[in-house]
């Protein structure tokens, strides 16, 4: 049951890894990061997946997709924030909904780290009893 509808899930994500990884050579993390998977320099990505919702018709989900990007030290930081929403919302239907900027203090340090957190929003249809 749904088996398309979960290729095309799996599909997705591993092209939204394969996307961000290739486009900036960086490291790319699901969910968190472990202590010791952590770069030295805080450059990565981070995706999250949330929660599932009816879509505008009963036949689709929709689907939270989070991404965060941490940077230390960039002057790209701006320019970098369009390559992501086009990379990620070229994935057949993934699109972009929104972003915040943020910085924050590394841990134990006076140093910090800009954090951009991206919203996007995948639709996916599935089997529903009629």
């Amino acid at each position: 049951m749904n088996q398309r509808s979960k290729d095309m899930i799996n599909k997705q994500n591993a092209a939204i890894y394969t996307k961000l990884k290739d486009t900036f050579n960086l490291p790319v993390f699901q969910d968190e990061v472990a202590e010791d998977e952590r770069p030295e320099r805080l450059n990565l990505f981070l995706i999250k997946y949330g929660k599932w919702a009816l879509g505008e018709d009963k036949r689709h989900l929709e689907q939270d997709v989070f991404v965060t990007y941490l940077v230390e030290a960039s002057n790209t930081i701006e320019t970098d924030v369009l390559d992501i929403i086009y990379a990620v919302s070229s994935i057949t239907l993934i699109q972009f909904v929104d972003s915040q900027r943020d910085r924050g203090q590394k841990r134990d340090t006076e140093e910090f780290v800009d954090q951009i957190n991206f919203i996007f929003k995948r639709s996916i249809k599935y089997e529903c009893p009629v």
